[in-house]
């Protein structure tokens, strides 16, 4: 079937899939394209020899990666200020480093999986897929951004979620789609049989909704989240400091009400020592006055060292300081070769240091577990805070992706967290999305993007840990591992 595995046509048809499975994902999130698009792949690697096989899976690399995380681009070029060129180079490297993933994924099932096709596709090709997603969620520092698993928000598969972590929502989408792959190529009672098992687990999954991992704590919580909407043009200049503090400080006092006042990453645009004194304190007095505490984003030094931190001001003092940097964007790699991109890309804060401890915030009687920008990609990084955290914290900036695909994958990403971890969270971004998500992931609010606004509502905190805050990615990961020795001996005796 599909023989034309071989030729530039199949090429392009697969990076087309790839291509329109960034559809599957926010804004758009059509999440039966999930289907679909994967599905697709797995057709054209069915007869594909490990080498074509291998260039299939890096054309839907190229196709979900060039359009899915073409915000990059835009980052380097509009904020970073960096000639074209090297956005562009930049970029594609960028690129052809993640399609790597996918193809390495299709190499190996047809490197060593070429016999028995109903194993290859149900227990082969989800377990690789998912460990090949794993992988990339830590090769390099990471990108764990457009798993599969991110385009069940609506649908039952994500119920998996708070026993096995988002990648068990990937595992649950590539065993469907192996399911309805085998019923368009299997003999005529097999397909039946395979529909059978895709219903079977919609209704295990729904089933699974019905689980309470965690419980309500008695008290709720008051919390007003500022959105600056400081453009990245403006952030750093110096004219801009006065009207950026005075804008903080005019959207704080509005809310003296709220029992929590949230701003979002480095909202104050320096170190926290040059405000402490003239700014912060007289802050933080007023807050204290009023019984309201305030976390907001700020550089903080300290020991020789500076970090991208969120301070705790208002009844008493805490820092919560950034463990997951962002390359390019917070340090440099391989500063040594890659220095000469210092005077290429403007960075303002590309000298960071990162901390090794997950610390637990405190803030209006409540403890969070924080993360600031895309450390919210990283569920089994803010598992480390649970269950002693009563609710889930992240700040961010995504004004370095304009208005691009990015502010609203990101905000997907952090639903996702809600569910894997069941808690609320509270999401406070510079230019948006700002947004409030219950413990399903659910949103509760969004501010617009772009706008100077405020959104204020009560969060419910709470308590007890899911699977996954015990287990992260350990147990799954094993799984996979012993799915593929199931395949690679069943394949055998074929």
């Amino acid at each position: 079937m599909l023989r034309i595995y071989s030729r530039w046509p199949a090429f392009l048809l697969a990076t087309f899939s790839g291509g329109l499975l960034v559809s599957a994902f926010a804004p758009l999130a059509w999440w039966p394209v999930v289907f679909l698009a994967s599905g697709m792949l797995i057709l054209l690697w069915q007869d594909a020899s490990p080498k074509h096989a291998f260039w299939l899976g890096y054309g839907f690399g190229l196709g979900l990666f060039g359009i899915g995380a073409s915000w990059v681009y835009n980052s380097i070029h509009v904020f970073g200020q960096a000639p074209v060129w090297v956005a562009a180079i930049l970029t594609i490297l960028f690129v052809a480093v993640l399609a790597l993933f996918p193809a390495l994924t299709g190499w190996f099932q047809s490197r060593f999986f070429q016999n028995a096709k109903l194993v290859r596709l149900v227990i082969v090709i989800p377990a690789l897929w998912v460990l090949f997603e794993w992988l990339r969620g830590w090769v390099f520092t990471g990108f764990p951004w457009l798993y599969l698993g991110n385009t069940q928000l609506e649908t039952p598969l994500k119920n998996i979620v708070p026993i096995t972590g988002v990648l068990g929502a990937t595992w649950l989408v590539m065993l469907i789609t192996g399911l309805l792959v085998y019923s368009l190529v299997a003999r005529k009672n097999n397909r039946w049989l395979s529909i059978l098992a895709v219903i079977m687990i919609v209704v295990i999954s729904w089933s699974l909704g019905k689980i309470n991992w965690i419980e309500k704590t008695n008290s709720t919580l008051k919390v007003t989240l500022v959105q600056g909407n400081i453009s990245q043009e403006n952030k750093w200049k110096p004219e801009w400091l006065m009207p950026t503090l005075k804008r903080y400080n005019d959207l704080t006092v509005a809310h003296w009400d709220s029992d929590l006042i949230v701003w979002p990453e480095v909202a104050i645009p320096g170190y926290y020592k040059n405000f402490e004194k003239a700014f912060l304190d007289p802050l933080a007095l007023e807050a204290r006055k009023n019984k309201t505490d305030i976390l907001l984003g700020a550089l903080y030094f300290e020991n020789e060292k500076a970090y991208n931190s969120i301070v705790k001001i208002g009844d008493g003092f805490g820092v919560y300081k950034k463990r997951h940097l962002v390359a390019f964007g917070e340090y440099i790699p391989f500063r040594e070769y890659l220095g000469w991109l210092d005077g290429l890309i403007v960075l303002p804060a590309s000298d960071m240091d990162k901390s090794d401890e997950p610390t637990v915030l405190q803030a209006a009687g409540e403890k969070f577990s924080s993360s600031i920008c895309y450390e919210d990609a990283y569920g089994h990084e803010m598992a480390d805070m649970l269950p002693e955290a009563t609710l889930l914290l992240n700040i961010s900036n995504d004004a370095w992706f304009g208005d691009s695909l990015a502010p609203h994958q990101h905000l997907e990403i952090a639903r996702m967290r809600s569910v894997e971890l069941g808690r609320d969270l509270l999401r406070a971004n510079n230019t948006g999305i700002t947004a409030f998500i219950d413990h399903r992931g659910q949103v509760k609010q969004t501010a617009p993007q772009f706008e100077v606004t405020t959104l204020t509502d009560t969060v419910q905190p709470r308590t007890g840990s899911t699977p996954f805050v015990i287990w992260k990615n350990k147990a799954l990961v094993f799984a996979m591992f012993i799915l593929l020795l199931f395949g690679y001996f069943a394949g055998k005796k074929k």
